[in-house]
């Protein structure tokens, strides 16, 4: 993609006044300059709109602002990726309390370039609760993004997504009813499933703020992993698995043969119990990015609870 590429940032936000200025300066602050910003507002009773409206009259960029859905972060994401009026191009996504790095469009576009067709780029992140001194760094995987890992795992938080324009078609295309789990999932799971690629990118291109209701986000640690495994125990990372598999099935004219039949395998193994779930896994080539967690989760498939 060129440096004159014109690509539409989605945001969604619901009462994030505390760091959402920081967020719209680093926006502002990009190398690439050419953007242009939409954001879904679930109803905010804080002065989120009001800082909206005031970076939108400071900035030569386009800066549009819809009522969201009010049925969650995907559902807001995924109204807007899918409005009737989307500007072709590129779409990255943006969290309302990060700050990104000034190259972090810049990055993504020269490696979507030189990728075409469908493909989604995704990088690691900087974590912690001040982005002046970041405590940790988002894990660096080392087993290749595919379908198989897509289906009990994202390898990348929505934050640092940008999807190339077939990607958006793709993901246009599939719609949003019914709704996936998580945004940031579902397109690992589309652009896998129809063969697309996945640019992970090592360099880390964003501050992730960190707060307790984004535990999951964290994906390290102790704390992580535990919060992992209550969800399991819980029963909440089934209904998730449900609601991805049901919006696959829906739109598996757009995945390949072998995904499709992948799916339906999959599908089918959920509903069974017993040591031959941990096999057929093992048959399918289910994964995780590591093998002490895949070991887990098969075991929790074996009880029913994936």
């Amino acid at each position: 993609m060129t440096p004159k590429t014109q690509i539409t940032i989605l945001m969604a936000t619901w009462n994030g006044a505390a760091h959402l200025a920081a967020q719209l300066e680093s926006i502002a602050a990009q190398t690439h300059h050419d953007w242009r910003l939409w954001v879904g507002d679930d109803g905010s009773t804080d002065d989120t709109r009001d800082i909206l409206a005031d970076f939108a009259a400071r900035v030569p960029q386009e800066v549009r602002l819809f009522d969201g859905p009010r049925r969650g972060v995907a559902a807001n994401f995924l109204t807007l990726l899918c409005r009737q009026d989307l500007p072709p191009g590129p779409v990255a996504f943006c969290d309302q309390d990060d700050v990104w790095y000034p190259h972090r469009l810049d990055r993504a576009l020269d490696r979507l370039g030189a990728a075409p067709g469908v493909a989604l780029y995704c990088s690691r992140t900087d974590l912690g609760h001040d982005p002046d001194h970041p405590r940790a760094t988002s894990p660096l995987w080392q087993r290749p993004p595919c379908f198989r890992n897509a289906l009990i795992q994202t390898v990348a938080g929505g934050n640092t997504m940008v999807l190339s324009p077939e990607a958006v078609a793709l993901a246009r295309e599939a719609g949003a009813d019914p709704l996936p789990a998580f945004h940031d999932w579902w397109f690992y799971l589309l652009v896998t499933g129809a063969a697309g690629r996945i640019l992970y990118d090592a360099q880390p291109t964003l501050f992730y703020r960190q707060h307790e209701e984004n535990t999951l986000g964290r994906n390290r640690g102790f704390g992580a992993r535990y919060a992992r495994l209550g969800t399991i125990w819980q029963g909440r990372y089934h209904h998730w698995m449900t609601r991805n598999i049901r919006a696959l099935q829906r739109n598996q004219h757009l995945l390949t043969p072998e995904n499709r039949a992948l799916l339906t395998e999959f599908a089918a193994l959920r509903r069974r119990k017993g040591p031959r779930v941990v096999a057929g896994w093992q048959r399918l080539g289910l994964h995780r990015q590591g093998r002490m967690e895949t070991l887990l989760m098969a075991g929790a498939a074996m009880l029913g609870r994936i």
